[in-house]
């Protein structure tokens, strides 16, 4: 009994411990990550944000849109990958509409 219980225990740690919220980030240097990307998929950054603690994430996108990368760089320009897939849409942004609050029109 002891060994079925340690065998259930084994596997559900394996799967666990293998979904990709546990998987190794890719990282390496920015200039290299960026140049890698535009040179085998013809990603190029489509939107860039500023975070809290002084990183940046970054959206490249193929320009057919067929492939699309999300990376986050550290302030010591260390790029990790942290998504990456296919069919990237550019979605147009919606205007407020007139009575809103927050539009000065």
């Amino acid at each position: 009994m002891k060994r079925t219980l340690w065998i259930a225990l084994v596997a559900v740690l394996f799967f666990w411990l293998s979904h990709p919220t546990f998987a190794a980030l890719v990282c390496g240097d920015r200039a290299k990550v960026i140049a890698s990307l535009l040179a085998h998929y013809a990603e190029e950054p489509v939107a860039v944000g500023v975070t809290s603690n002084g990183g940046v994430i970054e959206v490249l996108s193929a320009p057919d849109g067929q492939t699309w990368t999300i990376l986050f760089t550290r302030p010591d320009q260390v790029t990790c990958l942290l998504a990456s897939g296919e069919s990237w849409q550019d979605i147009a942004p919606v205007p407020a509409s007139r009575g809103d609050p927050g539009d000065p029109a």
